[in-house]
């Protein structure tokens, strides 16, 4: 599946695709499976161009990084499919969000990489209880943050980071660009010296972006659609999304989305706001948020029947039942943190149809994530993922 609706952006899509030397076509790759992954050839001191636009010098190919936001969008998913089962080897230290917001991925990527056990959680730059001075004891080859953060690193960490001769390399999966997830991706095959892996990524995504945005250039409406992140439950609005992430994909699958304009990043809005846009759609997002039972559960530790029982009490808020989209059975549910990664193509794909369902019949959203895990991750899918109201 594939993502945007114009056809100046296939084009750029297409662009890509050629720029770069790729030899699969279909099924398992003949270089990396699951576990092995392709040798690089960069090596020695090089300088490279982050997401931020910093030109930043470091010795190649990294054998240590610390990560940000690594259950949301940051380095360590993509790391996991460079790098197969030997992602922990290079990690030496993290924020711990995968264990906090993604406790299921994080058991059943546990279970299969028990070494992640042993990581030294530092935190993140934007929260309280971040351990600057363990991180750089830790002694990192470079340290790989989002873009997201980086008005709180421009300060202090960024500082001494520099001091501390530890190179800051910012990416970016959240603005939903083919551009960005491509330029990212590219940018931490080369740090590790996987090129040639992260090149099959990347034409996993684009080939599968072209599909989903040449049928989307042949539309010409757009629905009025609404998401939400679910995790405080029914009885408080969660953050929607403007310009980003979900409303990014939104506005990318052919939708209008509600919150542009309204919301800058992420931040509710009032009930009072979404009843009286009356969406065409909603889509809800969901994961497995321990402290929060109301939240709508989805992913590993998921069953259908429990995350339609829970999808129920949004579809029952006060003023829902009147909403075109619980009258017209178009309410929706994702996992949380499908969005903002390099395989958000299947995300993608999976709002472009709950938006135009009749232009993606034969697109199968949740068999492109399996396909996914199943030639680049060391992990198993099962669980909920991806569901629509019944």
């Amino acid at each position: 599946m594939k993502n945007v609706c114009k056809p100046v952006v296939v084009a750029a899509a297409l662009f890509i695709a050629a720029s770069v030397p790729f030899a699969w076509c279909g099924g398992k790759s003949d270089s990396a499976g699951k576990d092995s992954v392709s040798a690089g050839k960069i090596s020695g001191t090089v300088t490279v161009t982050d997401l931020a636009g910093r030109k930043v010098t470091l010795n190649l190919p990294v054998k240590k990084v610390n990560v940000n936001w690594s259950g949301s969008g940051g380095a360590f998913m993509t790391m996991s499919a460079l790098l197969g089962t030997e992602v922990a080897d290079y990690l030496s230290s993290w924020d711990g969000g995968l264990q906090k917001f993604r406790f299921d991925m994080y058991e059943e990527y546990l279970s299969k990489i028990p070494a992640l056990e042993n990581i030294p959680v530092v935190s993140g730059v934007d929260y309280a209880d971040f351990n600057l001075e363990k991180l750089i004891q830790l002694k990192p080859d470079v340290v790989i943050w989002t873009l997201g953060v980086r008005e709180q690193a421009g300060g202090i960490a960024e500082s001494a980071l520099a001091a501390a001769g530890i190179p800051l390399i910012y990416i970016d999966y959240h603005a939903e660009t083919i551009e960005n997830h491509t330029k990212t991706t590219q940018l931490l095959g080369q740090l590790f010296g996987k090129e040639e892996r992260a090149g099959e990524l990347i034409k996993f995504y684009v080939d599968n972006m072209n599909i989903i945005n040449g049928r989307l250039s042949k539309i010409d409406t757009r629905p009025l659609a609404y998401a939400e992140v679910t995790m405080q439950g029914p009885k408080v609005y969660g953050n929607t999304y403007g310009n980003i992430m979900w409303g990014a994909m939104i506005k990318n699958a052919g939708g209008t989305n509600i919150a542009e304009g309204v919301v800058t990043g992420q931040s509710p809005v009032s009930a009072e706001f979404v009843i009286s846009k009356d969406p065409d759609i909603i889509i809800l997002t969901g994961s497995y948020w321990p402290n929060n039972p109301d939240s709508v559960r989805m992913g590993y530790l998921s069953n259908e029947a429990d995350t339609q029982r829970q999808i129920s009490a949004y579809a029952n808020r006060p003023g829902w039942p009147q909403l075109k989209a619980i009258r017209n059975k178009r309410l929706f549910a994702i996992h949380h943190g499908l969005g903002r990664e390099i395989y958000d193509v299947a995300a993608f794909a999976f709002i472009a149809k709950c938006i135009h369902p009749e232009q993606f019949t034969d697109i199968d959203p949740i068999g492109m994530l399996r396909e996914y895990y199943d030639r680049f991750l060391p992990y198993d899918l099962y669980g909920v993922w991806m569901t629509q109201f019944k």
